[in-house]
């Protein structure tokens, strides 16, 4: 109903969709009891489904101490790149990166992902008060669990790594945060290295640390075996050898209430030889870019989308 998908090139064409069913069912159902123009009422419904993926994303970041802003949006699936740009506008943030085949991606993700086991075990200690050989012994115990199953999976010498990791909280803190933990004995050093790490972390994520004195506390040691696989030219892989139809008649999309309904030209990634300003549409076989107007779209070395949002309105 924005104009954002083509009806008859959903999956290239395998799959179709009813535009009259959908316009009378969204106008019935939403838009006349809601008093809204059918424009608004699925971009409403547009804004919802993103503000639920935006949570996701706040999850990880702000919610974390990590400032989106910081950041670009990588826009994967079918429906990420559909969505991407409204949401970094959303979260203050000014690149978006579509990469090849972007609703291929998991599936590629699970064929050329690397093997890992994680193994934790509960360890409830004052770090400082802590028997460090008992803890190390624990460490080693979990390391080899992991490498003798990655042996049995094939995975030996420099095609396995072992790494640590440490829960740790404040004394009496109810939620605990996870810090990386170098190689190397567990000693008086590697102790005051945990707490330090444990700290800044602290503080990364909430804004404040505890001082020197406050005790902490270990929660949980954690061990994650990698089996590394030799793979080939992924880049190679990923690149399609599937036809995309030729660039398309402009079609009316609808951008939020400061943009309204626009006609948009129907590109390929190719034509993103050269830098391009929105508003544009990236047809694909397995996932619809749109790039909102005023937004700024080129191909990097990498076939990449890259896309640069600058005063563009969220709506």
């Amino acid at each position: 109903m924005l104009g954002y998908i083509n009806p008859d090139y959903l999956v290239g064409g395998a799959l179709k969709l009813d535009a009259v069913l959908a316009a009378t069912a969204l106008q019935t159902r939403i838009a006349n009891p809601l008093g809204m123009s059918i424009g608004a009422a699925a971009y409403g419904a547009h804004q919802i489904a993103a503000s639920n993926m935006i949570r996701a994303i706040k999850a990880v970041s702000t919610e974390c101490g990590r400032d989106p802003r910081e950041f670009a949006l990588f826009a994967f699936g079918g429906n990420g790149p559909l969505f991407a740009c409204g949401m970094a506008a959303s979260l203050g943030m000014s690149r978006v990166m579509v990469p090849p085949s972007a609703g291929l991606f998991s599936s590629f993700g699970l064929l050329y992902a690397d093997v890992a086991h994680h193994y934790a075990r509960t360890f409830r200690r004052l770090l400082r008060r802590s028997d460090l050989r008992e803890i190390e012994l624990a460490w080693h115990g979990l390391a080899d669990q992991a490498s003798e199953q990655l042996a049995t999976a094939g995975f030996r010498g420099n095609a396995a790594r072992i790494r640590r990791t440490a829960s740790l909280h404040y004394a009496g803190q109810s939620f605990e945060l996870t810090v990386p933990v170098p190689d190397g004995r567990i000693d008086a050093a590697m102790v005051a290295y945990l707490e330090e790490a444990f700290g800044q972390e602290h503080e990364k994520t909430y804004g404040h640390r505890a001082g020197a004195d406050e005790p902490v506390e270990l929660v949980a040691i954690q061990v994650v075996g990698e089996g590394l696989r030799a793979r080939p030219n992924t880049m190679e892989k990923i690149r399609s050898t599937r036809v995309e139809p030729s660039a398309q008649a402009p079609r009316r999309a609808y951008f939020g209430r400061h943009h309204g309904w626009q006609a948009t030209p129907i590109l390929r990634r190719a034509d993103l030889g050269t830098a391009r300003t929105g508003p544009i549409i990236i047809e694909e076989y397995d996932a619809t870019c749109v790039i909102p107007p005023g937004a700024r779209a080129t191909c990097d070395a990498a076939s990449n989308i890259v896309i640069d949002l600058f005063d563009h309105a969220a709506g």
